[in-house]
């Protein structure tokens, strides 16, 4: 899988786990690297609340058919939800 693929992978479940968690935020991953996705979260009006790095694993736990987001992923997206 290149790089643009892993990109696109992470976006769709991220978008899943925000929807799943009735979140009111929004993500774009802009970058892979060493194992680790790099997302921008911004509030629903577009204003960016910070960019955060995320780890392959916490994606690759993550598995929308039987609604599984991985603890610190949930915290994670708990906590951006504040801002």
């Amino acid at each position: 899988m290149d790089e643009d693929e892993k990109i696109r992978e992470a976006q769709e479940i991220l978008d899943w786990a925000i929807m799943h968690l009735n979140g009111s935020i929004k993500c774009k991953v802009i970058d892979y690297k060493y194992r680790n996705y790099r997302v921008q979260f911004f509030t629903k009006d577009n204003k960016l609340i910070m960019p955060v790095e995320i780890t392959e694993e916490e994606i690759k736990e993550s598995n929308s058919k039987e609604n599984i987001i991985p603890d610190k992923l949930k915290t994670l997206l708990r906590n951006l939800e504040n801002y």
